[in-house]
């Protein structure tokens, strides 16, 4: 997987050095809880402190870092009471897809059918040189979901904690052997119900995944991948 602190080019500076910084976040190569320095990230990413800064400002609104008294910064870290936070909005928002899905004619049959199809892509197992596709694929799938509801305002809502929801889909699946391949058999679960239009166990399998979600999470998190505090 290519780092992603690494140098770049001066063009559109600001976005790429606040992209940089927010994926090497998500992708848990700067841990929770972690101090960074913007000089020091300055250094990495081969620019001045001005767009660092910027940067880590805008992931302080999006929750990914917090500022501290004396211009310090450091990544938000992963709490039990954070994860199950962030699940609980999860288990609210995206299951109203399919409530909603269920509930109008009008959605077109092509539209389930392509969410439905989401990981038939894949085999079995999970390579590890795919997991960023994968990753990607995971990503669009739970966001096409919340789309099936309709409702602009709840869709935005999730956007602002997509890269939370993102941080903790790295979190958990490259810190716990095996739960890629779970994930993708507990997606096609999902899936398999969609493409028979049985909404309630589509459901069912939705919330009992983010629930397996959470509960590794936590488990992991005390187990010593990343810091409580």
């Amino acid at each position: 997987m290519e780092a992603s602190l690494r140098r770049i080019e001066s063009v559109a500076l600001s976005e790429r050095v606040y992209e940089s910084i927010r994926t090497a976040i998500v992708r848990c190569e700067l841990s929770p809880g972690e101090s960074v320095r913007d000089r020091d990230l300055a250094e990495q990413l081969g620019v001045s402190r001005t767009p660092v800064r910027q940067a880590l400002s805008r992931l302080q609104a999006l929750g990914l870092v917090s500022g501290h008294e004396g211009g310090s910064w450091s990544v938000a870290p992963m709490t039990d009471h954070d994860i199950h936070e962030l699940f609980e909005l999860r288990r609210a928002l995206e299951p109203l897809g399919l409530d909603h899905a269920q509930a109008d004619p009008d959605i077109e049959a092509t539209e389930i059918e392509e969410i439905a199809s989401s990981f038939d892509e894949f085999g079995d197992t999970i390579d590890v040189a795919e997991y960023p596709h994968y990753f990607m694929v995971d990503h669009e799938f739970h966001r096409k979901l919340v789309a099936l509801s309709r409702n602009q305002r709840v869709h935005r809502f999730y956007a602002v904690v997509e890269s939370e929801i993102d941080r903790g889909r790295h979190f958990l699946s490259t810190g716990w052997h095996g739960r890629v391949d779970e994930t993708l058999r507990e997606h096609r679960a999902v899936c398999e119900a969609l493409r028979n239009r049985d909404y309630d166990t589509a459901r069912d399998a939705l919330i009992s995944h983010l629930r397996t979600g959470e509960e590794l999470m936590s488990a992991l998190l005390h187990r010593g991948r990343g810091p409580a505090t």
